[in-house]
């Protein structure tokens, strides 16, 4: 029986083939005939050479020819990859935007493109219709089609007016941004409308399928403040900007006040106590907020100058003392009232000259400021002018970069208390006119005689034109030339009056300045444009114009 068998086997023997694939389930085909799927196992095949083919639905045939001998057994294993098939995609209507996979494509319906084979998620919108998706297998080397309906999605137009002007208007629930008229879909939807300061609002709003129009008025939003100082009987000043008017509220302190949400700055205050400031935004939460004012240590009359980082010093400084004074003339032009009651609660520094020639040119040289050409360099003692108020303004930050320490232009407040000098007369020499010359340089009688035809005072002051600064005496706190010689300009915009104006030496405030003050009066004043209360205001330079400056100790 063992001769019969291996005769037979010898004769009539066959071949086996046996075949696993990822993934699993492909067709085999042998010759063109189908063998089955797989796992394919001990499929039965003549020797020789045979064309052997694994398909399945969406990935590329596997395509070899196999050469196998009698009696022999193929096990094999393959790995399928995926292929590349077209996809046509139409829409009814077209003009629709297409996602393929989450992914946007720049076309719109109709379209056709190459996919990788395999199963894709399609999307497809257009304007007020309603999107749509569907689920599609691409098959490799195959043009396959997907034509979807979209049908209408009502909307209607929206327009939200808000007061204030101005507002964010959202909507959480829809991913889109608004403008004016803006198309949403028909039904309830949340519409949010905020405004800094303001409370936000959130309102279900139902758009019906015509124009939309929605009015939303915002509330201010308040917090309450909290101030805690030291020493008590400090003065508390807090300011805000109103946000409908863009006014400055300047408001005395009361305990736990409501004040608008937004930035508030607090300025605390005490004779002889170094003020503190605090800037913050103020929440609906509220704010508090400790202020603990330290003793200045200094003495009123002591000169100083400070050190420039580029070499040299800064204008000579003298310390002047806190105190009170009554500010304007009951006397004078409408300008000059109402009166009120001044308190410069701490010492600090002003120039002990107005700025000289000498004392810009560093300034100029390192910034390249131009130098009017009138100006001649070498009277280094005269004092500088030809300037707009602007260039005083880069001075007194220059000098502050230079030094360290903060200079800036005297507030009008600051200004007449240093002229003043402690006095309520018209001049710090008291109102005794005949006194004019031995005190200011301005139009007298040497001026008369160059400029004929001029109003001047009936005496003589050494001088017909601009003086070296310090020619003429000091006044009580040790400052030359506060009047006449140059006038000089300060902080503020030329309000028309001290209406609203502050007690504390703040600057007056104005909403578009259309000129900055200058006080003290020039070389070619009148003895009524160099009295104490005198301001007039400008927007240009001239040759009669000058500054000084303060430094904050």
């Amino acid at each position: 029986m063992l001769v019969f068998g291996f005769a037979g086997y010898q004769i009539y023997g066959t071949a086996t083939l046996s075949l696993t694939s990822e993934p699993e389930q492909a067709l085999v085909r042998l010759d063109g005939s189908l063998a089955g799927d797989t796992p394919l196992e001990d499929f039965a095949l003549a020797p020789g050479i045979h064309r052997l083919e694994v398909e399945h639905s969406h990935f590329a045939t596997f395509d070899e020819q196999i050469t196998i001998g009698f009696g022999e057994r193929i096990q094999r294993h393959i790995v399928l990859e995926l292929g590349t098939g077209t996809l046509s995609l139409l829409s009814r209507p077209l003009g629709a935007w297409v996602e393929v996979d989450g992914e946007r494509l720049t076309n719109r319906t109709p379209t056709r493109i190459t996919l990788v084979s395999g199963t894709h998620e399609i999307r497809m919108g257009l304007l007020e219709r309603r999107t749509v998706e569907a689920t599609i297998v691409v098959s490799d080397d195959k043009t396959n089609e997907l034509n979807l309906d979209l049908n209408i999605d009502p909307h209607g137009s929206v327009t939200v007016a808000t007061k204030p002007p101005g507002s964010t208007i959202e909507f959480p629930e829809l991913t889109l941004a608004y403008a004016p008229g803006v198309r949403i879909p028909i039904g309830e939807h949340l519409i949010r409308v905020s405004k800094a300061g303001y409370v936000t609002q959130e309102i279900r709003y139902t758009v019906r399928y015509r124009d939309n129009l929605l009015n939303v008025e915002l509330l201010r939003d308040y917090g309450h403040l909290r101030v805690i100082v030291n020493p008590a009987d400090t003065k508390v000043q807090v300011t805000y900007v109103e946000l409908e008017s863009e006014r400055v509220r300047r408001l005395a302190y009361v305990p736990n006040m409501r004040l608008p949400v937004g930035r508030v700055e607090v300025v605390a205050r005490a004779i002889g106590r170094r003020s503190e400031y605090r800037s913050f935004y103020l929440t609906h939460s509220g704010y508090t907020t400790r202020m603990n004012l330290e003793s200045m240590n200094v003495e009123a009359g002591t000169r100083f100058r400070d050190s420039l980082q580029d070499g040299g010093e800064g204008p000579p400084m003298i310390i002047v003392p806190p105190g009170s004074f009554v500010m304007g003339d009951a006397a004078g032009s409408i300008s000059e009232k109402p009166l009120r009651t001044v308190t410069l609660t701490q010492p600090f520094s002003v120039s002990v000259f107005e700025v000289t020639v000498a004392d810009y040119l560093p300034f100029a040289v390192s910034g390249g400021v131009e130098i009017h050409p009138r100006i001649d360099t070498t009277e280094a003692n005269h004092p500088m002018r030809h300037l707009e108020w602007r260039d005083a303004l880069g001075y007194t930050n220059w000098l502050s970069e230079q030094t360290g320490n903060k200079y800036r232009l005297l507030t009008e407040a600051e200004w007449e208390y240093v002229a003043r000098a402690g006095t309520r007369t018209q001049y710090y020499f008291g109102d005794d006119t005949s006194l004019l010359c031995d005190h200011i340089n301005l139009a007298d009688l040497a001026t008369g005689r160059r400029y004929r035809g001029w109003q001047v005072v009936d005496c003589e002051d050494g001088y017909a034109g601009l003086a070296p600064v310090g020619s003429l005496g000091a006044n009580a706190f040790g400052l030359y030339d506060i009047y006449g010689n140059v006038a000089e300009w300060v902080m503020e915009c030329g309000m028309p009056s001290y209406v609203g104006g502050a007690t504390d030496g703040s600057p007056l405030f104005e909403q578009g300045c259309e000129g900055h003050v200058f006080r003290g009066g020039s070389w070619d004043s009148k003895p009524d444009e160099v009295r104490s209360a005198a301001r007039r205001s400008s927007l240009i330079s001239n040759g009669d114009r000058g500054f000084r400056v303060m430094r904050e100790l």
